[in-house]
Order: structure tokens, then sequence, then C-alpha cells
């Protein structure tokens, strides 16, 4: 992790790097600390991630993650092998922060944004192997990149996940680099955290691993990468359990290919946002372009770098691409496989930052960043691209009747009950009611525009509309009658014209 020299001798654009900071071209009269600049990314990072906790609702996934951390800790874990399909940890250490902080949707994401704002810094070091402006550059795509500040705002594992596996990354480099045990103990510690956290931590283990045993010899090995296979072994009955219980059969709805290209949008724009095919492709092209000169300019050094990161980048997409293709374990998913962004930025930020980069590879960099930003605005200011309007929706039927019914959506009640607490589904097939509701959401499209969604046109008979609202994200029809009449569930679910459709109950 020394120095990076001047490297003015072989590119005159580029100002000198030195022990005592980064200097750019132009302000030959004052260098720029790398740790000052690092703090501001983090600052920058963090007020990011926590001044807009609240603007979105919670969604399905969440709310699974509130309803059943909300129980003490023996019930959390009795009852995760049928809530979800992920190890115990983060639900675990999200218990134990609640109890500090609450358990309000706030509360809960910012276990996620204190997790996200922490891997700003670890993805500097993870640049800083090649210089400090590289690890500056990874620290600034990591702050700014849509996906990062989106699972960093979400009550799930995934920032987490990212965060260990992203400390993982950095101590697997500085093993390969320099091979002390210090650095093996660490790589295995928190490679086992990784994987206590989600089991797709494997994917980057293994070819980690791989180059280890290649550089160092396998018995070097032995007790690092032992206990990360020891503590898989450990999980494989719950993973079992949780497979079975057909947590993530949900996966599968959508083809492989699709859910391919949706993993490689992810990376480069989050999950939902305005002109997404626009911004995906343009930050595709700028990125393709920094690689291309990457590839092209960097010295031996640096290329031998770049292509250990590749491996691991490649081979943590493509071992459960292989997987899924083969039908062995069909869980191929944006989201599964998000830590494996950690080598592809660090490989970006080389490809902007590295030596002979020049201002074109500073220019190709400030230009990511900026529409990352464009991004991340955008879905905040459009509520359409932002999460399931669940918070909307329960505050236009909470001026309803307290005796009406509610149809929802599929899997309406989960995320229902974090704002109308009390909800229950109807338990018989026929139910006694003078008032029904039913709600809509808007309808998300891959690469298009949303659905705004649909007030149903309801025909039941005895039964007048009396009330409709519609916005962007959410509508609620409310139909009366003059007096309460007994409805089949059966046909309110199949006059909501939703798939799976839930009649609830407050």
């Amino acid at each position: 992790m020394g120095a990076v020299t001047s490297s003015a001798a072989h590119s005159p654009q580029i100002a000198p790097v030195d022990r005592r900071g980064v200097q750019f071209a132009g302000e030959r009269s004052r260098a720029l600390s790398p740790s000052v600049i690092l703090v501001v990314l983090i600052v920058l990072g963090g007020v990011l991630r926590f001044a807009t906790l609240d603007v979105q609702s919670a969604w399905l996934d969440e709310s699974a993650t509130i309803t059943l951390v909300r129980r003490g800790l023996g019930g959390l874990l009795s009852h995760l092998s049928s809530s979800e399909s992920t190890p115990p940890l983060y639900y675990v250490l999200v218990w134990a922060w609640t109890r500090v902080f609450g358990t309000g949707v706030v509360a809960f994401r910012s276990f996620s944004a204190m997790a996200g704002t922490l891997t700003i810094p670890v993805m500097y070091l993870a640049g800083r192997r090649v210089s400090p402006r590289v690890g500056l550059w990874a620290a600034a795509l990591t702050a700014f990149n849509p996906a990062m500040y989106y699972y960093s705002q979400e009550a799930r594992c995934y920032a987490l996940l990212i965060l260990f596996s992203a400390a993982a990354f950095v101590y697997w480099q500085r093993a390969l680099d320099a091979g002390d045990g210090r650095s093996l103990a660490w790589w295995g510690a928190l490679s086992v955290l990784a994987l206590l956290t989600h089991y797709f931590a494997v994917f980057l283990f293994l070819p980690e691993c791989a180059l280890l045993a290649r550089r160092l010899g396998a018995r070097r090995l032995i007790l690092p990468a032992g206990a990360v296979v020891l503590t898989g072994i450990a999980l494989m009955p719950l993973a079992i359990k949780e497979r079975s219980a057909g947590q993530a059969d949900w996966i599968e709805s959508k083809s492989l290919p699709s859910r391919v290209a949706e993993a490689a949008k992810q990376f480069l724009v989050g999950l939902n946002s305005p002109l997404e095919l626009f911004s995906t492709a343009l930050i595709g092209l700028l990125a393709a372009a920094a690689l291309w000169r990457l590839w092209r300019g960097a010295g031996d050094g640096e290329r031998r770098i770049a292509g250990g990161i590749c491996l691991v980048g490649v081979c943590a997409l493509l071992l459960p691409l292989v997987l899924s293709a083969t039908h062995l374990v069909d869980v191929f998913d944006g989201r599964n496989v998000i830590a494996a962004w950690i080598p592809w930025a660090v490989l970006l930020a080389m490809a902007v930052g590295f030596d002979r980069a020049g201002r074109s590879g500073a220019a190709l960099g400030i230009a990511i960043v900026v529409v990352s930003l464009a991004v991340i605005a955008g879905v905040n200011a459009l509520p359409e691209y932002q999460r399931d309007d669940w918070r909307s929706a329960a505050g236009g039927l909470a001026a309803g009747s307290s005796a009406a019914l509610i149809v929802t959506p599929a899997n309406g009640l989960l995320p229902l009950t974090i704002y109308m607490p009390g909800l229950h589904k109807v338990g018989t097939p026929l139910v006694r009611t003078r008032e029904v509701e039913f709600v809509a959401l808007r309808a998300l499209r891959a690469g298009r525009s949303p659905l705004a969604p649909a007030l149903p046109a309801v025909d039941l008979p005895g039964y007048r509309l009396v009330s409709a609202a519609r916005t962007r994200t959410y509508a609620v029809a409310r139909y009366r009658s003059a007096q309460p009449s007994y409805l089949a569930v059966s046909s309110l679910q199949k006059a909501s014209g939703a798939t799976g459709a839930e009649v609830l109950t407050r």
C-alpha cells in the first residue's frame, strides 16, 4: 500500500500524487489530502442516505423483516425458516439495533444506512491497493451508486452483506500481496460473517480462495478457508429448510435471461428509475469506454491487479448463473448477486483513476457520478418509481369505515399492517359487511414507465361506488350497500382483478 509515484513521465496531463495527498492539474500550488477527500465522500454519502430514509414507504420484503424482528429473539429464530430465505446474522443484529433505536421503519432502515455508509471507506481501502486516487474513485462510486443507495435504505440484509464482503475483499487483496497470516485470518473471519448474512457470499469466497491457494498454497488456507466451509456446513440444514418452504420460488417466475439483464442494469442504475433504458445505456457506455482505456493503457502491474479482480467478479456472477441454468438451484437474481458489484466497482475505479487515465479518465468518472446522482434524484422526486406505496394507501384507507373489508393485491397484508396494525385475513368463505374498499397499486415495468394504478370496476349486486381516490402510486375505490349482506371471499378476489388478491378485515 505504498505511495503512488508521479505519473508525469507517462502523461503530462496527470499531476503528481505523493504521500501528502492528491494534487490535481491546474492546482499545483495546493495539494488535497486523500484523507480529507475521503471524509468529504463519507459525509456526503452518509447525509444522502440518512436524510432521505423516510422518503419511501416500506414495501413487502421490508415488512417481512419488520414483522419478524418485532418478535422476541426466540420467536425470531424459530420463525426465520418460514419467513426468510437467508441466514440469521442480519436479523439478530437488527433485532439488537432496534432495541436501542426503536422498531419504526426509519429505525430499521438506519441500520442499513449505517452499513452502507461504512462501506464507503472500506471500498476506498479496496481501491487504495492500486493508488489513493483509485481508492477515492472506488469510494465515490460507492457513495453515489443508485443500487448502493437503494440497499442502504432498505430494511433487508443486503447492505450488511455488501459491507462484510467488501471488507473481506480488502483483506483478500492484502493476503494476496503480502501472504501474512493476519490478513488471511481477517479474510476468513469476514467471509464467515458475510456467509452468515447471505448464502451468496460463497460466490465471492470461492474465486478468492482459489487465487489465494494458487499464490500461497492450499496449506496456508486450511484454517481461514476451513472456518468458512464449516460455517457453510452448519448453515446447510437451515438453507434446505428455507428452500423447501418455497420462500424463493418467486424468482423462477421470471426467465433467466431477463434476470441476468436486470442484474446488469441494477449494477449500473439501481432497481427502478425514470428514463431507465437511457441512463443504463449511458452509464454502460461510459463504463465500457473507461474499461477499454484501462485495458489499452494500464501498466503491467495494474494489468495484473485488474486481471485478478476481474476474475473474481466474473466467477461471482458465473457460478450462480450456472447453477440456475442447470436447474440445480435456480435462485439467480439481482438482489442475491449484489455483492458481486464490489470487484466490478473496484475495476471501474481503476479504469477512471489508473496511472495513465489522465483528465479524460477523471471526466468519465465524473460523468458516471453525475448521471448516478441524477437517477437518485429522479427516483426521490417521482413516487411512481419508488417502492410500493403502502403507506399512502393505508392513509387513504384510514379515512374509511372501520367496519369495511379491504381487498388488496397479493401479499398486501404484511405491508399494510406496518401502517394499520390489527388487520388480518378473512378466514371464512363468506363474510358479512356493508362496505368494501378495493386497493390497487401502480405496476412497475422493466425499461418502461410504470402503469398507473387502475380503479377496479366492480360489479357487486346491491353495492354502489361511494368514493374513489387515485394518485400516481395507489388507488382506493369504496363500495357500500344500504344493508349488510354476505359476500363470498372468492367473488371479492375475482372482482379485484388482481391475481392472488387478499381480503382483509380490521
